[in-house]
């Protein structure tokens, strides 16, 4: 039977490009939202759409790498990915195919399947994925990689 004892997450990087809009849609989202409540407006069709935003913008914010014991967890949006570290073989900087200057992190796993993730280098401000320097990613991926040495 699993544990069911807390363990401690750990954010390995820094918040998304659109960290600080991600943030001031839902300040602005959760504030109506109560406002509707106090004003006993239960019904108001409003809400629902607030309630989205709320949602997609807190997804978004909660985007990058997290280290969870042995685990690799990497979300993304509303979804997330869990990775044991045992099963990674390498951390790779990849540039995307036709878009110049992009570069992503992928996981290679034991079995050869290849793991994009939301993190990389981006020219583009405006840019969904977890925007870091060239030399901060090269940083995460020595990183990675001590924590998948010790995981074994």
């Amino acid at each position: 039977m699993p544990s069911v004892a807390p363990r401690r997450s750990k954010r390995l990087t820094a918040l998304p490009a659109l960290g600080p809009l991600y943030l001031v849609g839902i300040v602005v989202c959760a504030t109506l939202v109560v406002e509707a409540f106090v004003d006993g407006r239960y019904t108001d069709p409003m809400l629902i759409p607030l309630v989205v935003l709320l949602t997609a913008a807190y997804g978004g914010l909660r985007q990058g790498i997290y280290l969870v014991g042995d685990q690799l967890v990497l979300r993304f949006g509303l979804g997330r990915t869990v990775v044991a570290l045992s099963r990674v073989r390498e951390f790779t900087i990849r540039p995307l195919p036709g878009r110049a200057g992009k570069r992503l992190l992928h996981l290679e796993l034991l079995d050869g399947t290849q793991v994009a993730t939301s993190v990389g280098v981006s020219r583009n401000l405006f840019s969904p994925v977890v925007r870091l320097p060239f030399e901060k990613l090269v940083a995460l991926v020595e990183q990675l990689d001590t924590h998948r040495r010790q995981s074994h």
